[in-house]
């Protein structure tokens, strides 16, 4: 049922198991109940919080290679290569 659990968090989507981790930290906060209770809460509420720290690693590394592959665009289409020799020792000084 552990592997089940697990399962069902890496198939959730950042804002249900974003939602779901303020639901386990509320119910921690105020909660009163068996120590194995709080402990399975707890467990699950990390496993939320890797799931969410994961995917916003996944999200930060593709808006870097966007951002990579227009800076190489913008470069290239502006790059002073494209001048021939003699224009770019006049663009220099």
């Amino acid at each position: 049922m552990a592997k089940s659990k697990k399962a069902d968090v890496n198939n959730l989507s950042f804002e249900d198991a974003l939602s779901q981790l303020d639901t386990v930290v509320e119910s921690l906060e105020g909660e009163v109940g068996s120590l194995a209770s709080l402990v399975d809460q707890y467990d699950r509420g990390m496993k939320l919080l890797e799931h969410c720290h994961r995917q916003l690693s996944d999200a930060k590394q593709r808006v870097v290679k966007i951002n990579d592959a227009y800076e190489a665009i913008v470069t290239e289409s502006t790059s002073p290569t494209e001048l021939p020799a003699e224009d770019q020792s006049d663009e220099l000084f």
